[in-house]
């Protein structure tokens, strides 16, 4: 019993502990810190960001991709300069908190989607991609 009783203590202080972390985490403000994220330095607004699962497969320039992957949760994040109806740019950007390394970026503009539009045989327009995508 008092075993019991002791056991029951420990776990009030940790959730007492917890909830006061929890507490402290909501006073802070985080604005700050986002605000240094280098995707918006150049007046980017972020539309979509979460993590996604991906298959990665590993392939050299001599040989097929594996067969099989690995799952991994990819960071994506969609970035619009300029008005939602009417963008002037839309970044991709592809991260992992696995591999620090794995960083992909990739903007595009008007003249360089009417391009990938007319190469894929695309059927939407430049406006309707942040929305699509």
């Amino acid at each position: 019993s008092t075993q019991s009783t002791w056991d029951y203590l420990k776990m009030q202080a940790k959730s007492d502990q917890e909830k006061e972390n929890v507490t402290i985490l909501n006073s802070f403000d985080f604005a700050a810190i986002e605000e240094m994220d280098p995707s918006l330095a150049e007046g980017h607004k972020i539309l979509y960001e979460r993590e996604v699962p991906f298959e990665l497969r590993i392939q050299d320039a001599n040989t097929a991709p594996q067969e099989v992957g690995t799952l991994e949760a990819i960071r994506v994040k969609l970035l619009i300069l300029g008005q939602d109806t009417n963008p002037q740019s839309i970044k991709i950007e592809l991260t992992s908190e696995n591999d620090l390394f794995f960083h992909y970026s990739h903007i595009i503009d008007d003249n360089g989607f009417k391009e990938m539009k007319e190469s894929q045989k695309l059927m939407i327009e430049f406006t309707e991609d942040s929305s699509i995508l």
